[in-house]
């Protein structure tokens, strides 16, 4: 119908008052034909006059009553919107703290049973669905600057864990990821899982389908959520393959007691997860040019460069607490003698058998590195002199009685030992330690080699 005002309202009342009109006009006609009335009582200008009046009365009536009820309504639904407008200027204006709109304050009454109450359901969930992106927008924002701030593979999966448990409602998380053909667990949050019962077949299966894996209902299962002061066991479990541009990253595993917030599927969920892989991927190739950079190519040790400056780092903790530090400087004894005999792949034979002696034999805490040529540095954290001689002499009579073969030959191996510690008169830094261990190399070489030599 075209407009007469430009308003609607206006133009209702309009319809109204003019319909009371007309039917004011032609009830004369009516009581006329249909009561047989006589035309001198109907048809006279009193009786008119009264009709019209009467007409005009029920149409303004009929306005009143639609400005009670379907004004009152859409004024409620105009003051929610304006209300839900400032707030979401004043949202955007503090950049995003805070929360847009309550529902007590945004929302409609949705009791009516009629048009009205399906308007006032739709209006609410247009609000809700407004809210919940800008919610969404704000988590991935805030998501994404913290993931920026992180550079550790370590860091980055906690980031990770605890936003996806968050945004899919879980309880429990894991993230493990594909390194060198396995998959290692970086790490857990409120679930123990250990290592050795990743199975990399089912994993790689799922990373092929490249699909969500739900496993929902469970009536028990052998995985454990920790939360608080005992243990609970999940009855919903998903599993979310990750990939980089055709390139497989891991599996970010999620368990609950109850249902997942969102459905893996939706195009929501999937953007938010695909947020996460890009970081996790230049995470995991940091980490292993951290570790090309940091590693001897031949030997699996650290190279002399991070070697010492991991040596440093230990000394001023060393220095800070109080605690002792020792190193021991390793050569091989008639090394020269080896690769000229045997040629130079027997050698490198002999370092890569004794560097990994080496490191299969102390502590995690403890350091090897290449020093240069034949020689190895060992850093002992937390040991006297003595505690570290005990430990390189076992390790010397391990590398004496060692046989080795190498094609047609049997190869013997042995080494030479320097040992210095800190605290001690003679040490005043990293360098003092390998100064006096080198010295004590030196004397042990000197008296024999096949021998270890306490320095200072």
């Amino acid at each position: 119908m075209k407009s007469i005002t430009r308003s609607v309202i206006k133009d209702q009342s309009i319809y109204m008052l003019g319909f009371g009109l007309w039917m004011g006009l032609i009830f004369p006609f009516f009581t006329l034909l249909l009561l047989k009335l006589p035309a001198s009582t109907v048809l006279t200008p009193l009786y008119f006059s009264m009709c019209v009046i009467a007409g005009l009365v029920v149409g303004l009536a009929n306005y009143f009553i639609f400005r009670q009820v379907v004004y009152r309504f859409l004024s409620s639904m105009a003051e929610r919107m304006a209300l839900f407008q400032k707030k979401f200027r004043a949202y955007h204006s503090a950049a995003g703290s805070g929360e847009i709109c309550r529902t007590e304050d945004c929302h409609l009454d949705t009791s009516s049973a009629d048009i009205l109450g399906a308007i006032s359901e739709q209006f609410n969930n247009l609000i809700d669905s407004v809210v919940n992106f800008v919610e969404a927008e704000r988590n991935v924002d805030r998501f994404l600057d913290n993931l920026k701030r992180s550079l550790r593979l370590e860091d980055i999966a906690a980031i990770i864990l605890e936003a996806f448990s968050e945004y899919f409602g879980s309880q429990g998380s894991f993230l493990i990821v594909l390194e060198r053909g396995e998959f290692k667990l970086v790490k857990s949050q409120g679930v123990d899982i250990q290592e050795k019962e990743i199975e990399d077949s089912f994993w790689l299966e799922l990373l092929k389908q490249n699909k969500p894996l739900l496993i929902s209902k469970m009536e028990s299962d052998t995985l454990h959520l920790q939360i608080g002061i005992g243990k609970i066991d999940p009855r919903y479990i998903g599993l979310i393959p990750l990939k980089y541009q055709n390139q497989d990253i891991g599996v970010c595993g999620l368990l609950s007691r109850q249902s997942f917030h969102r459905n893996f599927e939706s195009l929501e969920a999937r953007n938010f997860v695909l947020q996460a892989t890009p970081f996790i991927y230049n995470a995991l190739i940091m980490k292993r040019l951290e570790v090309m950079a940091a590693i001897d190519e031949l030997t699996g040790v650290l190279n002399r460069r991070f070697g010492l400056r991991r040596l440093n780092e230990e000394f001023e903790r060393s220095k800070r607490y109080r605690m002792p530090l020792s190193v021991a400087m390793v050569d091989i004894d008639y090394f020269k003698k080896i690769n000229d005999t045997y040629g130079h792949q027997a050698g490198d034979f002999i370092l890569k058998t004794l560097a990994n002696l080496l490191v299969q034999n102390i502590r995690v805490s403890d350091l090897v590195m290449r020093y240069g040529g034949e020689e190895f540095l060992l850093v002992f954290n937390g040991a006297s002199a003595v505690d570290t001689y005990q430990i390189m002499d076992k390790l010397r009579v391990m590398a004496e009685t060692m046989r080795l073969q190498y094609g047609s030959f049997d190869l013997k191996m042995t080494f030479s030992c320097g040992i210095s510690s800190y605290p001690s008169e003679k040490v005043n830094d990293a360098n003092g330690l390998i100064q006096q261990a080198d010295s004590g190399l030196y004397r042990a070489k000197e008296a024999g080699r096949n021998r270890i030599v306490i320095s200072g």
